[in-house]
């Protein structure tokens, strides 16, 4: 099921609006070229979307991610 910027999983709501989004696009490409199934693409994409957002100094330095 394709996610959208108005219909995502409960997973996503408490998210930024920046890391929800793409967060929405990692779980669809996950979902539809690497045959993911649905949980784990979406926990694989918040993932991705906060150390992306971590990057690109899109989180406060409270909400910062340990990257392992």
């Amino acid at each position: 099921m394709p996610w959208t910027k108005t219909n995502y999983p409960n997973a996503l709501k408490n998210l930024s609006q920046a890391v929800r989004n793409k967060a929405i696009e990692i779980a669809n490409a996950l979902f539809r070229k690497a045959n993911m199934e649905e949980g784990r693409s979406i926990a694989t994409a918040i993932s991705h979307a906060k150390r992306w957002a971590n990057n690109r100094g899109l989180l406060s330095p409270k909400k910062k991610v340990k990257i392992k």
